[in-house]
């Protein structure tokens, strides 16, 4: 379950549904709650120390007005956003990092990426990033490709007791190659549709035997394959579904691999507004 939750805050429009969301999740799971600001270093003193007091006194006040918890601690600091939200996360031991959909900047998102995205590389825990603000999720989709890295956002997912009560759905995109090879080789549509049903059909019997290996308790979920590849195919059902939450797993890909693989999780967190928890591999 949830003991530990940090939410970063900008100050801006964007960062009060990670409030917002955070402080919710801390009333029903009874976690600590921390809220942090990262200003920008190398300013003047002066300038500094009124940048946090101002920051201070903002989000004091939004939190009150959410109802967060009399013990909610709220931190401000200086430096690279995504380096100290990881430190202090480290510090507190938490066990989700919640943050706002951040502004892109197009030039400088493709070389380092936004700093949530930069956040779910590097901090080695689950990221949340918030975008609604209405109640507890009630359905939840997992994307997965039967990895044990998906495995693992699903198991993270429920011991820390976010798909509580929810209607839970694993999606799994199906890309029907051997059809497309056979079609383009002027094999009979007979034998092409013949074909991808029964890859259809062993697909279909791999992901029940994924879902039984997880060991998720009883947790009541179905299963849906989509059809087509990877993030294309998963962002349209959810574009169409518009799910609560989406649970999904990172590889932690980075540099010149993240630039020219990319992953399913990257191109998902840029393209969707809706709640996400992108969870990293095992360390």
């Amino acid at each position: 379950m949830l003991t530990s939750i940090l939410a970063a805050s900008d100050l801006s429009g964007r960062s009060t549904p990670a409030v917002a969301r955070a402080v919710q999740m801390a009333e029903w799971s009874g976690a600590r709650l921390a809220l942090l600001h990262v200003g920008e270093e190398d300013q003047p003193p002066a300038m500094e120390a009124e940048e946090r007091r101002g920051a201070m006194a903002f989000l004091t006040g939004q939190v009150a007005e959410m109802g967060a918890p009399a013990d909610c601690d709220i931190v401000t600091r200086a430096g690279d956003a995504f380096r100290v939200i990881a430190e202090e996360a480290e510090a507190r031991a938490a066990d989700v990092i919640v943050l706002g959909a951040h502004r892109r900047q197009i030039l400088r998102d493709i070389f380092a990426g936004t700093t949530a995205e930069r956040v779910t590389r590097t901090a080695g825990r689950p990221v949340l990033m918030a975008q609604s603000t209405g109640p507890r999720w009630e359905r939840v989709f997992i994307a997965t490709d039967m990895s044990d890295t998906s495995a693992h956002a699903a198991r993270t997912a429920h011991a820390l007791g976010l798909l509580d009560g929810a209607e839970v759905t694993f999606l799994h995109a199906h890309a029907p190659v051997t059809l497309q090879m056979m079609t383009h080789a002027g094999i009979p549509a007979d034998r092409v549709q013949a074909e991808a049903e029964r890859e259809f059909q062993t697909t279909r019997r791999d992901l029940a035997r994924f879902l039984q290996t997880l060991g998720l308790g009883d947790l009541s979920c179905s299963a849906r394959l989509v059809e087509g590849m990877g993030a294309e195919a998963i962002a349209g059902l959810v574009a169409q579904s518009r799910p609560d939450l989406l649970v999904l797993g990172t590889r932690g890909l980075s540099g010149v691999k993240r630039l020219f693989l990319g992953s399913v999780a990257q191109e998902l967190m840029g393209s969707l507004e809706i709640d996400m928890l992108a969870v990293p591999p095992k360390p």
